[in-house]
């Protein structure tokens, strides 16, 4: 039954991606920007691929941590969810206004490709620090 359940979350987490490769269409060229818009296509895939793996951790590998007082780890799972939280919400975001941004979009898209890696690598750094626990 535990197979089943990794087997389901793993597919639709597979046909979420897929779909978005196919809404985006990363490696189309546009005439005016094909290198800015490359970059923040390839870089939202990255950042996605990154965050559906910390998804996937959290719902079944997630440390059974409840720290009882105010501590350090209380505050590094504070920051934790507060990271979550804005990396799920500032680079979707930034992919879906982009196209009402009209005379600095190659900075905007650069702007956002910078942003999609860095929260790319700090999602990379939450799922190599954290303790998870391999059942």
């Amino acid at each position: 039954m535990n197979f089943l359940l990794h087997f389901i979350f793993i597919a639709s987490f597979l046909l979420i991606y897929i779909i978005a490769i196919i809404v985006l269409k990363p490696f189309r060229i546009h005439h005016k920007r094909p290198v800015s818009t490359v970059f923040i296509k390839v870089s939202y895939l990255i950042y996605l691929a990154c965050f559906m793996l910390l998804a996937y951790l959290v719902l079944f590998f997630s440390p059974a941590i409840e720290p009882e007082e105010d501590t350090a780890e209380e505050r590094i799972l504070n920051l934790f969810t507060l990271f979550s939280v804005l990396a799920f919400f500032i680079p979707n975001i930034g992919i879906m206004v982009r196209r009402r941004i009209g005379s600095w979009r190659i900075t905007y898209n650069y702007l956002f490709t910078a942003l999609n890696f860095i929260i790319a690598a700090g999602l990379i750094w939450f799922i190599s620090d954290m303790p998870w626990q391999f059942r």
